[in-house]
């Protein structure tokens, strides 16, 4: 594949006349004037910005199916009174109507790996890999449920060594797991070496149980059980101390910060400057489409720069460069990625058309990535493979038809 005349942003920088050279799931050469010996497949790229692929950091992603159903709730009530009764009448096929759905709002969005925790894992990879996505799935942990452990293992030895899907483990939290639970997960996903995915310091009433419980925060709790460790992505971590905070760096934990959720459901807002300001791996997730309502990465990262700016009183906070480092960078080390818009990374990318309102005038373009974007994603490129081109997803609408009919027979 060879992607001509396309736009590139070095040091927020806009370099024109560029051309990428993709070479099986790789990207060979970036430069001016190259040809495809194999003469494959050419993308026109005039006009166009070519950006290193998104990474949602947390999902869940088949709750796009429950979009809209219950807002307006606080997180307790909105999970018991609403979404766990729905949850039990799910079946593999609404998992997987809900799955492509997800995917083809993230392939228009320009991400292109996206980490998830939720149940019917085996299909989630199935629709995953059909629809063409990298992915960190691992299978939902309760002590309500504990044949999930075994189920859990089975999926990390079925797909261990794919390609795009990276299967990982995921205890939901510390008030739905016990301490049997979260060693038996720490020690699966060791075992395999694979990534945990946890709930972590959400709410305040959650920390002010495990207070209460524990004699200590959740992330004080986790350490005591060594927990932590460079292969937990946290999501969320809003309510943490000063010690929770070193300890979250000196461990090397990621956090998942997902701030529109975290608004929406007045969960609180995340110490995110003083987590990177101690060395804590910040990225970002959407978390679920049903309590945010959309996957947007570019309004997780406007809204992570405002909220910021706001809360430190501070406007010279967080800007457009480290917002983008955060949603580049952070993540791809978090997942371990080899992944960025260089020769030799893995040819997850997206262009984007340039040629609209949000991008006028030419002044500062990553600053209207952060700051203006609202739409204009035309091609999403995984693994060597164009997903997107043109705008154009084939088979969208019947996805979309299909979607509908699984969220109204779940609903009537």
């Amino acid at each position: 594949m060879l992607i001509k005349d396309v736009s590139l942003l070095q040091s927020g920088a806009l370099l024109k006349g560029r051309d990428i050279l993709i070479e099986g799931s790789r990207i060979s050469k970036i430069g001016r004037d190259l040809k495809d010996e194999n003469k494959e497949e050419t993308i026109d790229g005039h006009g166009k910005l070519a950006i290193p692929g998104l990474v949602n950091s947390h999902t869940h992603l088949a709750m796009t199916l429950f979009r809209g159903y219950a807002d307006d709730m606080a997180l307790m009530p909105w999970l018991t009174e609403k979404i766990w009764p729905l949850e039990a009448k799910l079946t593999p096929e609404d998992i997987r109507s809900g799955v492509k759905l997800g995917c083809l709002e993230m392939i228009r969005f320009g991400i292109t790996c996206y980490n998830d925790m939720y149940y019917f894992m085996d299909e989630t990879a199935a629709a995953t890999k059909e629809m063409g996505l990298r992915a960190f799935l691992s299978g939902v942990l309760f002590d309500a449920r504990p044949e999930l452990m075994s189920e859990a293992e089975a999926f990390l030895k079925d797909w261990s060594g794919d390609d795009l899907i990276h299967p990982a483990v995921g205890p939901h939290a510390i008030y739905t797991c016990s301490e049997e639970t979260l060693l038996s997960a720490r020690d699966l996903a060791e075992k395999y070496d694979a990534m945990l995915h946890i709930h972590l310091s959400e709410t305040n009433d959650e920390v002010e149980e495990s207070i209460k419980k524990h004699g200590m925060s959740p992330v004080e709790y986790l350490d005591s059980l060594r927990f932590l460790s460079n292969r937990l992505v946290a999501a969320h971590c809003v309510w943490l101390s000063e010690k929770d905070i070193t300890l979250l760096a000196r461990r090397r934990v990621n956090v998942a910060h997902c701030p529109v959720s975290n608004l929406k459901l007045a969960a609180g807002i995340a110490p995110v400057v003083s987590m990177l300001k101690a060395g804590v791996n910040v990225c970002l997730g959407a978390d679920g489409a049903s309590s945010n309502n959309n996957l947007s990465p570019f309004e997780e990262m406007k809204t992570m720069a405002i909220v910021q700016k706001t809360a430190c009183r501070r406007p010279d906070v967080m800007p457009a460069k480290e917002v983008w480092k955060v949603a580049t960078e952070n993540a791809y080390k978090a997942f371990g990625l080899d992944m960025g818009l260089r020769e030799g990374a893995l040819a997850d990318l997206s262009l984007i058309d340039l040629k609209k309102p949000w991008f006028t005038p030419e002044t500062n373009i990553l600053s209207h990535l952060i700051y203006s974007i609202a739409g204009g994603v035309d091609t999403t490129i995984v693994n060597g493979r164009a997903l997107m081109r043109g705008g154009v997803i084939p088979g969208e609408e019947e996805i979309l038809e299909k979607a509908q009919a699984q969220f109204e027979r779940l609903t009537s």
